[in-house]
Order: C-alpha cells, then sequence, then structure tokens
C-alpha cells in the first residue's frame, strides 16, 4: 500500500532495505529530543519501532508510512496514523531528518495521512501531540487544520495537544487557498 502526494511517495518500511537509512535518521539528536525519549535512537532501538509500525499495520489496517522522495528515491523520514491506547484516540506523527526539514515535506505527508483516515478509512477525528516547546511542529499541525485544545500530561511529558475532526478537515480542505 502506498500513498502518492506532489513530491512524495509514503509507503510502508522494510527493515532490510530502510533500517540503517531510518536508523541514521532517527539517531540524529535533532529528531531525538522531539520524541518521548528525548534523545537519538540507537539501531537497535530504530530496529524495533519499525517492527512496532509493521504490527501497528497489521492490528489496525492503518500506520506509520516511511516518507520517500519521489525524485531522489530518498528516505526522509516517517508519517503516518498512531493509535495512542492511554487515549484511545489516533495521532498523526511525523519525523524527519535534517536532509528534509524546512522543504514542507511534514506538512505534505501529514496533510496526506489526514485525507487517508477520513477518507479511507473514516475515522472521526485525528489529534496531534507535541512537545511545548517544539513549534516547529505546532505550525505543521496548524497548517494542516488541527485546533490547539489543551496541555496535558502523556508518557511522563508535558504536551500540547492538538484535533481535528472529520467535519472540520472537510470545511478545512473546501476553504483552503
Amino acid at each position: 500500500m502506498r500513498v502518492e502526494t506532489e513530491r512524495l511517495y509514503l509507503r510502508h518500511f522494510d527493515v532490510e532495505k530502510d533500517l540503517k537509512d531510518y536508523a541514521d535518521i532517527m539517531g540524529e539528536y535533532e529528531v531525538g529530543k522531539w520524541l518521548p525519549k528525548g534523545e537519538g535512537h540507537t539501531l537497535e532501538e530504530t530496529e524495533k519501532f519499525m517492527n512496532y509500525m509493521i504490527k501497528h499495520w497489521e492490528k489496525y489496517n492503518y500506520g506509520i508510512w516511511a516518507v520517500v522522495d519521489k525524485e531522489s528515491d530518498c528516505l526522509l523520514g516517517h508519517c503516518g496514523l498512531n493509535y495512542i491506547k492511554d487515549l484511545s484516540e489516533v495521532e498523526v506523527l511525523y519525523a524527519f531528518g535534517k536532509h528534509a526539514r524546512g522543504k514542507g515535506y511534514a506538512t505534505e505527508a501529514a496533510r496526506a495521512s489526514l485525507e487517508y483516515a477520513f477518507k479511507q478509512i473514516d475515522l472521526d477525528n485525528i489529534i496531534g501531540l507535541t512537545k511545548q516547546t517544539n513549534t516547529a511542529s505546532m505550525n505543521v499541525l496548524e497548517k494542516i487544520g488541527l485546533k490547539y485544545i489543551k496541555d496535558i500530561e502523556i508518557f511522563n511529558l508535558d504536551c500540547k495537544y492538538f484535533k481535528i475532526t472529520k467535519e472540520e478537515y472537510e470545511n478545512f480542505e473546501k476553504n483552503k487557498v
């Protein structure tokens, strides 16, 4: 299963093919500091996370994709939908390597993830969570139509909680310039 945007492919991870490049991305301090662990991931942690993503797809029939640049076929990071058991809600999440930041890839991939959530699998709402100081992530969530709702504590972290309903998404997409 693959989703295509203007510049990107969102596809399932392939541990054999993607592990090295993905571990390089997940090992970056600038990626890891925004994740629950608070620092870059080791190769073993990255492989464990990839296996989690594969199992998530099998269990829920949605999940987190590898994000690949169409032109260069380069792995840029991840984006997709993740069920959060502690909240009984589905979040849109993303992380991109330093070579892919500041180019609008997170917004493009997250927008495709919302479209998939609401049009393909008919979810009622999607949330977004960010650490309190992650303004770049907050900007992405707002660009794709999520609204800040409240501050929450989850995974022993103080986070900002954003949300969008299917109806709000449809209105946002209609009114987009």
